[in-house]
């Protein structure tokens, strides 16, 4: 059953995101725009008709195997289906200013069929946004070639989308650990909660239109566009704060890593004007470059649950990175797995020019936040 739920993450997230309150992209008449694309039947007939305002399920797809280059060559055989739904979403929208993507890196649909359909909505609407959020695997996953799946959905992310919003099923994991047992379906719950700065209607920007302010300011160098979330919730703010620091200290790596942008959402009245000194605290833990004068801004929403949001634009994506990489790199070394996907004309030359990416993206971050 574990198994069977990390596969189907990219629709299990999107159902936990447009359950979530406020829902993000809810229309008046209560469906929302939004559309999913799988090729497990069973997962996508748990999406609630109500939710959608026409079939936008796609769902007649043949398996991708695990493999990317099977989910490429599957979403070449149904990307202009897919796209006529976005298309008709778009005329419904009074004022469409982007597109949000959610998958896995894993598997086939979500690294092949999730860079493909990213790669078409932005040749398409180039003058759109487009932000994904892409969720890494554990590194002792149950697919031999998710490592590969991962640099070249990197590759193409890298290449289309404007911010890539990386979510590590570990780092999640190990932010629940304080509980005996963690299921998928908590680490659903709370990437949705870290995903709210995002989502949430925030008084500094116009309504339902965050996600866009917060990618121009976290991805507003292009050629680093990785970031990642985190939330902290409490009935104590003070408490809040703390924890807050304390988790943005540990994505650092304790000021290891340099971080080159960031917002911070609070959703508390008593701390919707920080005083300077919450601040500085919360600048000096994000361990900012020094060549960034305006490095982080602080929102303030109205909410129920009070708590602490944050999201960065910071140079531990590299390690990440380079692990995944390195795993890679030894497989492609032995030639491993190799003929999975040649036999969809993926060769060398292309294992060589993603693995060129991700060594251009290192370097670009190294420089960033010298």
């Amino acid at each position: 059953k574990q198994w069977y739920q990390r596969r189907v993450r990219g629709v299990t997230l999107g159902l936990e995101i447009l359950s979530s309150s406020p829902a993000p992209l809810q229309c008046l008449d209560g469906t929302h725009h939004a559309i999913f694309v799988d090729t497990e039947i069973k997962v996508l007939g748990r999406v609630p008709k109500r939710m959608l305002s026409r079939d936008n399920v796609v769902s007649d797809l043949p398996g991708c195997g695990g493999c990317f280059a099977k989910g490429l060559a599957t979403a070449e055989q149904f990307i202009d289906k897919i796209m006529e739904k976005v298309r008709v979403e778009i005329e419904r929208s009074d004022c469409c200013l982007g597109f949000m993507i959610v998958h896995s890196l894993c598997g086939g649909t979500g690294s092949g069929f999730g860079g493909r359909v990213t790669q078409e909505i932005k040749s398409l609407h180039p003058e759109m946004f487009c932000v994904n959020v892409a969720v890494l695997p554990f590194a002792t996953g149950e697919n031999p070639i998710q490592s590969y799946n991962i640099v070249f959905a990197v590759n193409k992310l890298q290449e289309y989308s404007d911010m890539v919003v990386l979510v590590e099923n570990s780092v999640v994991s190990k932010s629940l650990a304080t509980q005996q047992k963690v299921s998928m379906t908590q680490i659903n719950e709370k990437i949705t909660l870290d995903l709210q700065i995002i989502l949430r209607n925030c008084k500094q920007v116009p309504k339902r239109c965050a996600v866009w302010e917060v990618m121009k300011i976290v991805s507003s160098v292009t050629t680093v566009k990785f970031c990642t979330l985190g939330s902290c919730y409490s009935r104590d703010m003070a408490e809040n704060v703390d924890k807050s620091i304390r988790a943005i200290k540990q994505r650092t790596g304790f000021g290891k890593y340099r971080t080159i942008s960031g917002v911070v959402l609070t959703s508390d009245t008593k701390l919707q004007l920080l005083d300077k000194r919450t601040e500085n605290k919360i600048q000096k833990a994000l361990n900012f470059v020094q060549w960034n004068p305006f490095p982080v801004e602080f929102w303030c929403c109205q909410n129920k649950q009070p708590g602490v949001n944050f999201v960065m634009n910071n140079e531990h994506v590299v390690q990440t990175l380079l692990a995944e990489t390195d795993n890679a790199l030894l497989k492609f070394h032995a030639g491993a797995y190799l003929h999975w996907f040649d036999k969809y004309g993926i060769g060398k030359r292309d294992f060589q020019n993603a693995f060129e990416t991700i060594d251009k993206i290192v370097e670009n971050y190294r420089y960033s936040c010298k």
